[in-house]
């Protein structure tokens, strides 16, 4: 037994379009086994120690052929890659180990480039398996046996497809079920024998073709599947005694899901709420990791390897018999650094893991006697009918009788199968597999696309590109649709029974659609009849991405369209990317911008689904600034409207919420499409109750808007009392809400009138000079509201104090759109610097959240439908998709209002102080003034008080020795400026500053 930690490679690619337009910055650095991270806005070092550190950000060119070589030695090309990681794996799998790969990170970091590849850049996979057949012939020669079986599945939505069976039930897929010694293994999965690099490449394109074409056709996005390819390496030789033994090994070559919100310390957030199934498998992965992570730590904790398919298919992998490499890809850029930085915290988790591979060598005739002893133990419990679903290798939860027993019919089949194919000959095998196999004809296909005019598919995964081609050959018109008769036939959302048609006429094409469908060229909706050119981009529906491509007019020099390239193409169409220079934007806008543009093709789905079903809810993205979320980190956010038009009823969701509801949207559709019935048992959410993707209950707390005050009196110790404007997400003004800011005294009570006049001198002038390092002691008060939509009641108001943890909530004011809250919160914090730096120039968010009036029943059941809505409404292109955001209220605006109202007081009080001092003055008729009366003139802040001054000032004015020189004048400094009251600059001066 080998027992060794999970080895850990992290490697970083070159800046993407999008990250060059948007001026990113380099933030990651490697050297030796090392990467380094900077947090963007502190420039804050994040060090971590792999196993592999590759740096292939810069350092290469392009050779003649396409293939990426060094031009630097801190260079890793697809070769170095595989030199570390791709030759160990093969080294374990002749000795006999099983051997895994997996590869990690965000959508669109790099992962499939480093495990499939793309032309002459082959990743891992194709080089692993090109070289398992140039070791296997000189080992035939010398008496071995070697067989090479391939099977390739992926995992959608925690149902498990076998990519070269295409026709196996969406709903169900391959049963999983756990062997006692081999552990978890799809049942019923196409393994083929090959016997040639050039088989597994065939095998490998169909796999890709065949993943391409399902997730096409249900509307699936391919980031967001798991791929499989194992390779079944067995070697069958005699030993020393005459006996035939088999030397096997499983090669796991896995390319996981984006992640971009997974997290190696296990679920987070609206994932654990919504509970859709693509981001489960990841989730249930890292906390297989950090379970992992925790024994191999001395720990004792139970590993959830049941909590996902992915995790019971890694199982081995990661904790058993294997020794595996993860490979964690990550993006260069600083706007990426959320996503990157969880990347390498999730591969720092995964390298403590330790696993213990054992060499699988039994003689051929105790593989094939363990199966028949299992096969008897198993008709025993057949026919004894009391079936223990313990003993079964599924997962049986004895709910279910007839269930338990097809179940263990299935093992038996199977069973039985392996047994029949391991007394088969090789070349018995072999002839059988070539056999079953038969004629393809999608070589033909491609090959003929080389001359003939075709679509082709463009998709997110630029491995999936290019997969796919429908050739235009003859003269005519070709139908393109959702029926059988089209002879174009695409599937998906927003595809009609007949879309559109395409048209040959002396050597021109062109397109045209039909049944008001939706059809863009080049980012445009189609509205008659249009010539296609070469290289010509096309949207059919919500989701089907193709490129005109004509070979006659084909060059070198054409450049090559990504699914990126074509959804800023709709975004400048559509009006979220500026035509003209981009240059003005923040990053965090463009960021934002990108966002959106890759919401709308789902946006679009989310619509042509609620049509489908006829839901009554309208989705749209909309861009939603900090300041209207309540929120300090200054950035715009994506965020989707979900309106149901029959109830009125209007919440606004975060990206990610709308991205897991859509997964359970989409396979609601599938269901529907399939045979009609939707099975709601399978969308559950956290208190696994059935749930409708599409509802959101009115009692959902939604955000009305939020309240926005600049705290800048505060540090001056001055009130700040205002009936403040409520800012809604669009930033539209949605009501009002008072809002006090009061200084306190040390018994945390608001200062009075008279403490005011009493403090004298002890009043802030200067709050960086006169409160650092000081106990600054206030109170916030929230009174009364008016909230301008009736719709909401019971309604709250939620805020955090600066960077304070605690988040604070009023009480629920039930069954009003006015609600008078009557709160308040005493707060005391040490004014450090940047305390007062943020009371001086930041603005404080209070959020108010209400919940809405539930609708009558007459509501629910609206007369129109979803459809006539959208064709009444005109909601029928991409411009209608993005929100429209108000600029009625500029937080800007707001914060000068309060600096105004500021400069008001200290002009106010600069003007009575100097009006006080004269009258003083006339007062004293000559006589000398004491210092603690100009003190207390120059800080008095009422007539009342003034007036107290000027009598105790006249009571004791001939008790006064002589203080100041009057016959030379009394001249006084405020704020730097020298007043003169007197004869001349010749007196004393008091010094002091006013507000």
């Amino acid at each position: 037994m080998s027992e060794e930690n999970l080895k850990v490679a992290v490697r970083v690619r070159p800046f993407n379009s999008r990250e060059k337009n948007a001026n990113s910055k380099l933030i990651v650095e490697m050297a030796g086994n090392q990467t380094v991270i900077r947090e963007p806005n502190t420039n804050e070092e994040k060090k971590y120690a792999y196993d592999f550190s590759y740096w292939s950000f810069d350092g290469f060119k392009t050779e003649n052929d396409g293939y990426l070589s060094p031009t630097s030695p801190k260079y890793a090309d697809q070769k170095k890659v595989f030199g570390d990681l791709g030759e160990g794996i093969l080294k374990n799998a002749w000795e006999g180990y099983n051997a895994t790969l997996f590869a990690y990170g965000q959508t669109g970091s790099g992962k499939s480039y480093s495990v499939v590849g793309y032309g002459p850049n082959k990743g891992i996979v194709p080089i692993t398996c090109e070289e398992i057949f140039k070791k296997s012939d000189p080992l035939k020669a010398s008496g071995k046996t070697i067989e090479v079986t391939f099977s390739m599945l992926e995992i959608y939505s925690e149902v498990v497809r076998d990519l070269l069976a295409p026709g196996a039930s969406r709903k169900s897929g391959l049963p999983v079920r756990q062997d006692p010694k081999n552990g978890f293994y799809a049942q019923g999965q196409k393994k083929v024998l090959v016997d040639s690099y050039d088989d597994i490449t065939k095998l490998m394109d169909e796999g890709t073709s065949n993943r391409t074409i399902a997730a096409t056709n249900m509307n699936a996005t391919s980031s967001r599947a798991h791929t499989i390819v194992t390779i079944n390496l067995i070697q069958k030789y005699k030993n020393d005694a005459g006996a035939e033994m088999a030397k096997s090994s499983l090669i796991n070559l896995v390319d996981l899901a984006g992640s971009e919100r997974a997290d190696a310390t296990g679920a987070t957030g609206e994932r654990l709420k919504e509970g859709a199934a693509i981001n489960l498998s990841l989730t249930s992965l890292g906390n297989v990791i950090s379970a992992l992570a925790d024994n191999s730590a001395g720990k004792n904790v139970r590993v959830p390897y049941r909590d996902s398919v992915l995790t019971k298919l890694l199982m081995n992998a990661l904790g058993g018999n294997s020794k595996t490499v993860m490979i964690a890809a990550i993006s260069p850029a600083d706007i990426n650094f959320d996503e990157s930085v969880s990347t390498l915290r999730y591969a720092d988790r995964a390298k403590q893991i330790k696993t213990k591979a054992i060499v699988n060598e039994d003689p051929t005739e105790k593989l094939i006697r363990d199966l028949k002893e299992e096969n008897a133990r198993l008709k025993k419990l057949l026919e004894g009918g009391n079936i223990d679903p313990a003993l079964l290798k599924g997962n049986g939860d004895g709910d279910d009788d007839d269930a338990d027993e097809e179940a263990l019919r299935k093992q038996l089949e199977e069973n039985d199968r392996e047994m029949e194919e391991m007394q088969k000959s090789y070349e018995q095998k072999l002839a059988e597999a070539k056999a079953l196999a038969g004629h393809s004809d999608r070589a033909a296909i491609f090959e003929k696309a080389k001359k003939i005019p075709h679509l082709t598919n463009i998709n997110m995964d630029p491995s999936l590109s290019g997969s796919i081609k429908i050739l235009l050959d003859g003269d005519g018109q070709k139908k393109i649709g959702l029926s059988s008769t089209c002879e174009i036939c695409l599937k998906g959302i927003g595809i009609l029974d007949e879309h559109g048609t395409i048209t040959k006429n002396e050597k021109k094409f062109f397109i045209e659609r039909l049944n008001d469908s939706k059809i863009l060229h080049n980012g445009i909706l189609l509205s008659h009849a249009t010539d296609l050119v070469h290289l010509d981009r096309l949207v059919f529906g919500a989701s089907q991405y193709y490129l005109f491509v004509d070979p006659s007019k084909a060059s070198a020099k054409d450049p090559v369209y990504t699914f990126e390239m074509a959804q800023d193409e709709i975004g400048k169409a559509s009006g979220i990317i500026s035509k003209e220079n981009n240059s003005h934007l923040t990053k965090d806008q463009l960021q934002c911008q990108a966002e959106l543009i890759d919401l709308l093709p789902m946006i679009e789905e989310a619509n042509a689904i609620s049509i489908a079903l006829d839901k009554k809810v309208v989705f749209t993205a909309l861009p939603v600034s900090a300041s209207a979320r309540g929120e300090y980190d200054g950035k715009v956010k994506a965020f989707v409207s979900v309106k149901n038009f029959a109830t009125g009823l209007e919440w606004l969701w975060k990206k990610d919420k709308f991205l897991d509801r859509k997964v359970d949207m989409t396979e609601m559709y599938n269901d529907f499409k399939d045979d009609g019935v939707i099975n709601r048992d399978k969308f559950k959410n956290n208190t696994q109750q059935s749930y409708d993707p599409f509802y959101e209950s009115p009692d959902t707390p939604t955000q009305i808007g939020t309240a926005m005050i600049f705290p800048k009196t505060l540090p001056y110790m001055l009130p700040n009392v205002t009936e403040t404007k409520i800012l809604d997400l669009r930033s539209n003004e949605a009501g009002t809400v008072k809002i006090e800011i009061l200084p306190c005294n040390a018994s945390g009570k608001p200062f009075t009138e008279k403490e005011y006049s009493e403090a004298g001198s002890n009043l802030v002038s200067d709050p960086k000079a006169d409160l650092i390092n000081k106990p600054i002691s206030f109170m916030i008060k929230i009174g009364l509201a008016n909230i301008y939509n009736p719709i909401y009641e019971d309604i709250y108001c939620s805020f955090k104090f600066y960077k304070e943890p605690t988040e604070i909530k009023t009480n629920t004011i039930r069954g009003t759109n006015k609600p008078d809250f009557k709160f308040s919160k005493n707060f005391t914090f040490m004014a450090t610097e940047e305390i007062l730096n943020f009371l001086l120039n930041q603005c404080f968010y209070i959020q108010i959240f209400g919940e809405q009036k539930h609708p009558s029943p007459e509501q629910y059941n609206s007369k129109i439908s979803t459809k006539e809505y959208f064709e009444r409404e005109k909601i029928n292109s991409q411009n209608n998709l993005i929100g429209k955001v108000s600029n009625n209220i500029d937080p800007e605006s707001e914060k000068l209002r309060d600096e105004l109202k500021l400069n008001k007081i200290k002009t106010m009080r600069l003007e009575n102080t100097i009006v006080n001092l004269n009258k003083i003055l006339e007062i004293s008729e000559g006589l000398p003034i004491g210092a603690s009366y100009i003190q207390r003139i120059l800080y008095c802040s009422n007539d009342q008080e003034a007036k107290r001054i000027f009598d105790d000032y006249s009571k004791s004015k001939e008790k006064f020795s002589q203080h100041y020189d009057n016959e030379d004048g009394v001249v006084v400094t405020i704020n730097g400026q020298e007043f003169d009251f007197g004869g001349g600059k010749k007196g004393k001066t008091a010094v002091c500053s006013i507000l």
